[in-house]
């Protein structure tokens, strides 16, 4: 395995160039080198090995190192701007629903300035007709990206800024101007002709299911098919990745011999079909580590030498890596290897139903820590569904792709041929949702920290050692032990979020959902109710099932106790469906007033008699209390909702607000704010929000009472602790930390 080693190294410094300076690496390296000159100067070559897999890491921390932006980059705009683009396709346009597309595009001229960069453009009303790599002029406003910034919670800045893209934009498709004819390549003809031959030759679900399944194109298959197969553990047949590239490979070979030609022959058409088809497909990572495997393997055919799974796998991550280093947190590159190495590296039975089960079960064991980090999942039944969905879905890819061919050759032939995979493909949807639909056939989990994974990875390193050891049994049995040990540990600190909570602190998040609400209330015996849940429903982000959901699972929370819906507007009730679906909430405290105790902890619900008032006015007010310490959310409540709550003579007084409506001129009234008489308040609003929220008179009368004001725009989510003493609030986008004190005898 003379590459593997390299391989590693360089994945390892590109992971460690966050927390590097270039100067640092710069010095590592030549320190590496000069000593690894020195081990071979004096014959010692098996000691050298170190020195340059350091060296080899430098390297890797150098090429992950950004380049700084040139004058010239549109990054470097001063943003917001409504401006006039000329700029070229990069990629064919991604259409989502029948009114909304993106477009990438390498900018050439900003108002007739010669800028570079990209930009994400998101084109709505009926898309227009356009092709990789086309000319177009476009008006569109120009923004930064903004994505959800809390604990846990995918940020879709960071993976925009890994692409190149700094700037997103926005113009409906009448202001999109083609500056030349579209002149789509020959692998974007291909693609558009076999997406055309699915949607003309089967029902729209199964159009959609065998794009999938061919091409990886997903945007025509409906939310909850997708939902069935992730639920199944079986969503990668649905990602095109070295299983296609090998049926392909493989039904190419058949074909070839069957005609008469011999192994190099078929060597060659099957390199040539697998090139073809990733050039159609596009550089995904696991398409790029499929076909470079592929070619390797069938390179060794026509060059008589034997080929090397582990020096393919290894050189497939080093020219990925190389290109484009910031893959490697990319979560299909992450999946793609890790399954390939697991199966590559686990002891295969000859049965064949053994061995189908030992690869599914090696490829969930390798990408177990992948799929808790980026999703916080793991499928029970993915490896027995696999059994089934596997040899469907092999049958249907490879139907699929002889149908494209047929398309291409006579109507007679392709209408035989999408018969023929019509009836595997409704099976595969049968097998999906079956599974899917089996209790806890999804475990959601905290995501595993750094340690964890090391000891977990620990674990099957020492397990495989140990059984390529079963000879020597005393070897055997230590090497056994200590991957029980370390399987042990990893799975302690992996259920740590869990196994810590309830300390007796009350825990209160204010999430950032852009503009809504969505507050998490954890109290001090651990139990956690949630309060309202960001925007949500058809055609939108839910921010329940994207944002809310994930902060829970990696606080440890796996059931909510309660869930609230202050009022019915979107931006607060959007994703309370997904989360009661994913959370199973004990108790739904919707429309019920009144007092109640949770943990220690007493919560006030209370709804303003506003009798044929806005519904704003109606929303249910919340006052938590602890100790000394008080919060208030007041929800969506404007003048008159103040009044009414003023009235009633109900207990106001809180050390927090979470101020009214998002902070609107017609909330958080002086008199309100008197009998609050906050200090802290927190504004749950969204960046760049077409409301101008939060008003300038809002946020002076918060200012003349004294209230430190801290903004979901800006900071990101708001934390708060408290033992009902003294209080913490963090500040989650810089981690910066403030401490109140509630009680005068309390050192702070």
């Amino acid at each position: 395995m003379p590459l593997a080693p390299p391989a590693l190294a360089f994945a390892v410094g590109i992971a460690l160039a966050p927390w590097m300076a270039p100067r640092a690496a710069w010095a590592l390296l030549a320190a590496a080198l000069a000593a690894g000159v020195v081990v071979l100067a004096l014959g010692q070559a098996a000691h050298a090995l170190a020195p340059l897999l350091a060296a080899v890491a430098m390297l890797g921390v150098l090429r992950a190192e950004p380049p700084p932006l040139p004058p010239e980059h549109v990054g470097r705009l001063p943003l917001p701007l409504t401006a006039r683009l000329e700029a070229r396709l990069d990629g064919e346009p991604i259409v989502w629903a029948a009114d909304r597309a993106r477009l990438v595009l390498d900018v050439e001229r900003v108002d007739g300035v010669v800028r570079t960069g990209r930009v994400a453009l998101t084109v709505y009303g009926p898309p227009p007709s356009l092709a990789d790599g086309q000319r177009i002029a476009v008006e569109a406003r120009l923004d930064r990206p903004v994505g959800f910034r809390d604990p846990g919670v995918f940020d879709a800045t960071v993976r925009m800024a890994r692409e190149g893209v700094f700037v997103m934009g926005s113009a409906p498709s009448t202001r999109v101007v083609p500056l030349e004819p579209a002149a789509p390549s020959w692998p974007a003809r291909v693609r558009r002709f076999a997406l055309a031959a699915f949607a003309e030759r089967l029902p729209p679900v199964s159009a959609g299911l065998l794009s999938g399944l061919v091409l990886g194109s997903r945007t025509a298959l409906p939310a909850d098919v997708q939902d069935a197969f992730r639920g199944a553990g079986v969503f990668h047949v649905l990602a095109v990745s070295g299983f296609n590239v090998a049926l392909l490979a493989a039904a190419v070979w058949t074909v070839t011999r069957a005609a008469g030609g011999g192994r190099r022959a078929a060597a060659a058409a099957g390199i040539i079909a697998v090139l073809g088809f990733a050039a159609v497909v596009g550089p995904e990572p696991s398409v790029v580590r499929a076909t470079i495997m592929a070619v390797l393997v069938l390179a060794a055919v026509l060059l008589d030498r034997e080929a090397s799974v582990t020096n393919g796998l290894a050189l497939a991550a080093v020219a990925i890596l190389a290109a484009r280093p910031a893959d490697l947190f990319d979560p299909g590159f992450q999946l793609s290897f890790a399954a390939t190495a697991g199966i590559v590296a686990a002891p295969m039975p000859r049965n064949g139903l053994a061995a189908a089960l030992a690869v599914s079960l090696a490829a969930q064991l390798a990408v177990l820590p992948v799929t808790l980090v980026h999703f916080n999942q793991v499928s029970t039944v993915g490896i027995i569904a696999n059994l089934a969905a596997v040899p469907l879905a092999a049958g249907a890819t490879v139907l699929g792709l002889l149908a494209v061919v047929a398309a291409a050759a006579a109507d007679v032939a392709a209408a035989a041929v999408f018969g023929a995979v019509w009836p595997l493909l409704l099976l595969l949807r049968a097998v999906a949702a079956l599974a899917a639909a089996v209790p806890g056939a999804v475990i959601h989990l905290p995501a595993p920290g750094p340690a964890a994974i090391v000891a977990y990875v620990g674990a099957l390193g020492c397990g495989l050692v140990a059984w390529h050891q079963r000879a020597r049994r005393g070897r055997c049995a230590a090497l056994g032990g200590g991957a029980a040990v370390a399987m042990l540990t990893a799975v302690v600190l992996a259920a740590l979020p869990m196994l810590t909570r309830g300390d007796g602190k009350l825990r209160i998040a204010v999430l950032d959902v852009g503009q809504g609400d969505a507050i998490v209330v954890e109290a001090p015996d651990g139990r956690a109710v949630v309060v309202d849940a960001g925007a949500g429903g058809p055609w939108r982000l839910d921010a329940g099932e994207r944002a809310v959901a994930p902060f829970l699972w990696n606080r440890g929370v796996l059931r909510l106790h309660a869930t609230l819906t202050t009022h019915s507007d979107i931006d607060h009730a959007g994703g309370m469906a997904a989360l009661r679906r994913l959370f199973r909430p004990a108790e739904t405290w919707d429309d019920v007033a009144g007092a109640r105790t949770l943990g220690g902890v007493l919560l006030t619900s209370m709804a303003p008699d506003v009798p044929g008032g806005r519904r704003n006015d109606r929303a249910t007010v919340l006052r938590i209390e602890l100790g000394l310490a008080s919060v208030l959310l007041a929800s969506d409540v404007e003048a008159a909702g103040e009044r009414a709550l003023l009235a009633a003579n109900v207990p106001l007084g809180a050390t927090v607000l979470k101020v009214g409506h998002h902070g609107a001129a017609g909330s958080t009234t002086l008199p309100f704010l008197a009998a609050v008489r906050p200090a802290v308040a927190i504004v749950s609003v969204g960046a760049r929000n077409p409301y101008g929220h939060p008003d300038a008179g809002t946020l002076a009368r918060l200012a003349a009472v004294g209230a430190r004001v801290y903004r979901t725009d800006r900071d990101g989510a708001v934390l708060m602790e408290t033992d009902g003493r003294t209080l913490t609030v963090m500040r989650w986008r810089d981690r910066s930390v403030e401490r109140v004190c509630l009680d005068p005898e309390t050192i702070c």
